[in-house]
C-alpha cells in the first residue's frame, strides 16, 4: 500500500496534477502506512496482526486512493490541438 501512495504521489506531484499539499499529505500518509508494517510489540495495538495493521493502515490507504481519484476527477480533461 505505501509504494502505490508514494508512486502516485511522486508522479503525479512534479506534472502538476496534484498540489503541494496534496503531495506532502501523501507522503504523511507513506509514513503513517509504514508505520503499521514496524514490529514495535508482539501483542496489542501495534503488533503486526494488531489493529494498527489491519484497520487503520488499509484505510489511510484507501482514503488516499477517495482523495487522489476525486481530484483527478473533478479535473478539466486537458484539450488536444490540431494535428
Amino acid at each position: 500500500m505505501a509504494m502505490l501512495i508514494m508512486a502516485g504521489s511522486l508522479r503525479l506531484w512534479p506534472s502538476g496534477l496534484v498540489s503541494n499539499a496534496l503531495f506532502a499529505s501523501g507522503v504523511a500518509a507513506v509514513v503513517l502506512v509504514l508505520l503499521g508494517g514496524a514490529t514495535w510489540l508482539c501483542g496489542g495495538f501495534w503488533a503486526p496482526d494488531g489493529a494498527y495493521s489491519q484497520f487503520i493502515s488499509p484505510i489511510i490507504g484507501l482514503l488516499w486512493v477517495v482523495v487522489v481519484s476525486r481530484v483527478l476527477l473533478t479535473r478539466s480533461p486537458a484539450m488536444r490541438g490540431g494535428w
